[in-house]
């Protein structure tokens, strides 16, 4: 059995889960007989591609040119979308209200959104698969957190001037050496303490299937769980943050080619069979996080949160093109990620504070997603970039003596 077929039956294991909640049949029954069933059709559909020349899915090596790639531009410009839009579903009361038929296309749209932290753990293995045991590397935590350190201080000023909250030293410790106000920041930086580690191991496996391997494993190990009632057993959840760095890593090894319009529509179909299953499950009561997923880290290590964050990143990076306007609007929203995603929640402060206060129902603020997730984006980059700009002098003055080390290496 190929690897592929592996990954085929977690998405069976998937389906057929979600089949249950559509009978009232014996659940067991349901659930296997479902499986199979998706799974030998899956399979049967990909040997039928393979033989017809037209692969759904297939691997090469990718070459990188060198140059800044526009498709990871353009996949961490959705994940740092992503951000105010999950956002948006815990400040609206979405997940105290009761589910009727109405909800469902909130609930896919919801779905889309846990997959943002995914999104930049796999960009984080894209972009880092080469990092090694080195100054240079560690060295790097010194401006994410100053950039942490700056944005919080702005945030704490933010809540005493605007939220009439009581900074004291407590309230200052809290938000600022237990990372209050970015907790994926204080991940992060974990991360980085262990990526070097991840890369030799990954590295050092040798054969594109064994690596292969290596990613079914995490990934099982994290999103399997909730799917066989913790047989794979749940304390293995936090094995979801090295399952996707290192698909980043396989991904920056190998371009995944997938029909982007059999892409699209494996998307959509995902998200349709996972929001009206979730609201099957959900009916009359409201939202279980621990449906598909657990509630411990908030459906990022669900299967759906898998796949779907692994087919955004592979037509990502598969997109190529040479319109500058638009390449250049994609860098720029790159270029500032992080500072959009600290900065995100201060302005949710300031744009859900009536809808908090006046307990306005979910489905009214959820006909103006649009422009409110949109102007908690807008402004978050426009006071990134100001942020940028205030530290240029900085930058320049650190390119310069960079050049100025590596020139005097050079003449030694």
């Amino acid at each position: 059995m190929k690897t592929k077929h592996v990954l085929y039956l977690y998405l069976s294991l998937l389906l057929g889960y979600c089949t249950t909640e559509f009978t009232d049949y014996n659940f067991w029954a349901v659930y296997v007989l479902s499986t199979v069933i998706y799974w030998f059709v899956i399979c049967a559909a990909d040997y039928i591609s393979v033989r017809c020349d037209l692969p759904i899915l297939s691997t090469e090596k990718r070459i990188h040119s060198g140059k800044r790639e526009v498709g990871g531009d353009i996949a961490r410009t959705i994940a740092v979308i992503l951000v105010p839009l999950v956002h948006f579903f815990g400040l609206t009361y979405y997940y105290s209200t009761e589910f009727t038929p109405e909800m469902i296309f909130p609930t896919a749209i919801r779905w889309l959104g846990v997959c943002a932290v995914p999104l930049f753990m796999i960009i984080s293995g894209y972009f880092k698969v080469n990092a090694k045991i080195s100054k240079k590397h560690y060295f790097a935590i010194i401006p994410l957190l100053f950039t942490h350190i700056f944005i919080s201080c702005i945030r704490i000023w933010v809540d005493y001037k605007f939220h009439n909250i009581d900074v004291d030293a407590s309230y200052i410790a809290d938000k600022l050496l237990y990372f209050n106000y970015g907790w994926y920041i204080r991940l992060y930086i974990g991360m980085l303490f262990l990526m070097p580690f991840f890369n030799i191991a990954y590295k050092s496996i040798g054969d594109k299937w064994k690596k292969e391997v290596f990613i079914l494993t995490l990934v099982g190990l994290n999103a399997l769980g909730s799917l066989t009632f913790d047989v794979v057993p749940s304390s293995w959840l936090i094995f979801y943050v090295f399952g996707y760095y290192v698909i980043g890593c396989y991904l920056s090894e190998y371009r995944v080619n997938i029909n982007p319009i059999f892409a699209l529509m494996a998307f959509c179909g995902l998200l349709a069979v996972i929001s009206v299953s979730t609201y099957l499950h959900c009916e009359g009561t409201v939202f279980d996080w621990n449906f598909i997923g657990y509630q411990a880290n908030s459906g990022y290590s669900a299967m759906i949160t898998v796949f779907l964050s692994m087919l955004i990143m592979v037509v990502c990076l598969n997109i190529d093109f040479k319109f500058r306007p638009l390449r250049y609007i994609f860098k720029a929203v790159s270029l500032v990620s992080l500072e959009m995603y600290l900065f995100s929640q201060m302005f949710d402060g300031f744009i859900y504070k009536e809808i908090i206060e006046n307990n306005v129902p979910f489905m009214d603020s959820f006909n103006n997603i649009i422009s409110l997730v949109g102007t908690c984006i807008l402004l978050s980059f426009c006071a990134s970039w100001i942020k940028k700009l205030i530290f240029i002098p900085g930058n320049v003055i650190k390119i310069f003596l960079s050049k100025k080390e590596g020139l005097e290496i050079e003449q030694k």
